[in-house]
């Protein structure tokens, strides 16, 4: 099994949702001893912004080979191949202003690519990332869950369905901004649920 990693907290020692994917990895390695992770951390070293040069490149007719339009998708080559080639995809994201964080939405600009990863039909939408499943372990410094203001479920399920990967599974640890008490009950009652995950993964 090759899971894909994605951590998008700037945080480092207090973020929980480090914390919380660390965990559900360490458990998944118990079930899977030869697990094949792939850390990918755009929390601490986020991808580039989509250029102008980029859309140049990324919409360019396949035929064309310009050197320099190739350079400018090396790095989305790159995070491209690591999410084609992974079994199960891992996010661990705090909620952001309801949403989710510029630097997991910098990775998501680099990884939905025409061709690669969705394609345009006369029939409409075509999804490439097929036969995946996907993990979402997220916090929220309040209680969202179900209001309008979650933008970020809604937005990742959309996404990640749009290129392919419908079969998602959420975990959200509510309430981390509420207090000490809160903040560890939300961290021991998303990891309970993160631990069965992993039995049953």
């Amino acid at each position: 099994m090759k899971v894909l990693h994605i951590d998008a907290s700037p945080r480092t020692v207090r973020s929980v949702t480090r914390k919380l994917s660390a965990g559900f990895i360490q458990n998944l390695r118990l079930k899977v001893p030869g697990l094949q992770v792939t850390h990918r951390d755009v929390g601490h070293h986020p991808p580039p912004f989509i250029s102008d040069a980029w859309v140049g490149a990324a919409f360019a007719p396949a035929d064309h080979d310009d050197p320099s339009m190739k350079g400018v998708l090396h790095h989305s080559d790159a995070l491209t191949a690591e999410l084609l080639s992974c079994d199960t995809l891992l996010i661990a994201t705090p909620m952001h202003n309801f949403s989710i964080p510029a630097c997991l939405k910098a990775w998501i600009d680099q990884v939905v690519r025409t061709d690669m990863t969705f394609k345009l039909t006369e029939e409409g939408v075509e999804p490439l990332v097929k036969g995946k499943k996907a993990l979402v372990v997220t916090s929220r410094g309040g209680f969202v869950a179900g209001t309008d203001f979650d933008f970020q479920e809604p937005y990742l399920r959309k996404i990640l369905g749009f290129i392919g990967i419908t079969d998602i599974t959420f975990v959200h640890a509510e309430g981390v901004n509420s207090g000490e008490k809160e903040r560890e009950a939300a961290m021991t009652q998303a990891s309970a649920k993160l631990i069965e995950l992993a039995k049953g993964w």
